[in-house]
């Protein structure tokens, strides 16, 4: 059987031995080619570092996600927004202007790589650490991939996985971030949670524009990323991209978006939207013999930081209702301490909550089964 295009490109390609790693500028930003030029690199054996800024918006989902659990495709549709599935894990994110994208592609046994995964994330963040701080802004690395700035928001998150025989380090420099546009395209039950989500980005999201006032070109921003990534990878060759890789990039922006994939039944289906290391929000459902429960959740550092209670129960005293979701604030996310404190609540303000337990509502908020059937009243 004749070998595939993508073999016979692969086996040439690979035949090229030099001593400096390529560095790739892609021309063509368009669409979602500028995610699919490591992918491309990946399968065609090419090691390098690419730089590339997208010109256009799109949405791009892990490889483990559930799409249609993780993504709004109606409201992307209607925003015109194309949806990919990488080859990386990691939740939905929003890509395009205004985001640097350094995409790392070397075998895995190439010396700036140490043993470890902890580990090359850690090294891997120094040349991006560096990068900030030219511009102006001090982040630090939190385990396990994020660069969070000195008040403690989300500058960069960073993905890797292996593509083919290659391993592939991904991540992107934030110049400016869109919160309102990521926050209308996630998948979410209802629009309270949305306008919790929205605030959650806002409060734990950063960029360049944020942190300094103001925004570098991008041109600063990759001569920034080249020079730092050069003292972790060494010497950079600026080269242009090969035909076989544009060939096959253009390929696989059809291949990620297409149906077969995008839709592909995955295990992993999203309860929670992570906004950074240790700050996400979570929208719980319970059913208890009363009826209900609902409870949208933001977690802090493992502990409750805000949450708004639902559901078509009964609940007596109705006064007092509103008083419990601010029982369960500062509360650590556990459970068993969330039941512990409604219980005391119902025996304090006296409720009568008839078919819905305390358990049932730590259930809804943290998502753990409800053994406690008792009815709390």
């Amino acid at each position: 059987m004749a070998p595939s295009a993508e073999a016979t490109a692969r086996g040439r390609l690979g035949q090229q031995h030099v001593s400096d790693l390529a560095l790739y500028l892609p021309e063509d930003r368009d669409g979602v080619l500028p995610i699919t030029y490591f992918h491309a690199m990946a399968r065609l054996g090419v090691d390098g570092l690419v730089l590339v800024e997208p010109r256009e918006w799109f949405v791009s989902v892990g490889y483990f996600d559930d799409t249609e659990a993780a993504v709004d495709l109606d409201a992307c549709r209607a925003k015109q927004l194309p949806v990919v599935r990488r080859e990386i894990g990691g939740g939905p994110v929003l890509l395009g202007p205004g985001q640097v994208f350094y995409h790392v592609v070397l075998p895995r046994s190439h010396r700036a790589l140490p043993a470890l995964l902890d580990d090359v994330y850690r090294h891997l963040s120094v040349p991006v650490i560096e990068t900030y701080r030219r511009l102006g802004v001090e982040v630090a690395f939190r385990p396990v991939n994020d660069l969070v700035t000195a008040d403690g928001r989300k500058i960069t998150g960073q993905g890797a996985a292996d593509i083919g025989d290659r391993f592939c380090f991904v991540g992107a420099v934030l110049r400016h971030f869109d919160s309102a546009l990521m926050a209308s395209v996630l998948r979410v039950p209802d629009e309270k949670l949305r306008y919790q989500l929205r605030r959650t980005l806002d409060d734990n999201m950063s960029s360049v524009v944020r942190a300094t006032g103001h925004e570098p070109p991008t041109s600063t921003v990759v001569g920034a990323l080249a020079d730092a990534f050069a003292g972790v990878l060494g010497r950079l060759r600026p080269t242009p991209v090969p035909p076989e890789v544009r060939r096959l990039a253009g390929e696989l922006a059809a291949e990620l978006q297409s149906p077969e994939r995008l839709l592909a039944p995955r295990a992993r289906r999203h309860t929670t939207v992570k906004i950074r290391e240790g700050v996400s929000v979570r929208h719980g459902v319970h059913k208890a013999l009363g009826g209900l429960v609902r409870a949208t959740v933001t977690v802090r550092d493992g502990h409750i930081a805000q949450v708004d209670l639902a559901g078509d129960f009964t609940f007596l005293p109705k006064a007092s209702f509103g008083a419990l979701a601010g029982a369960l604030v500062g509360l650590r996310f556990d459970a068993a301490v969330v039941a512990q404190v409604v219980t005391e609540f119902f025996r304090h303000h006296h409720v009568e909550c008839p078919g819905v337990a305390p358990a049932d509502f730590a259930a809804a908020v943290t998502g753990a089964p409800a053994d406690d059937r008792h009815t709390g009243t």
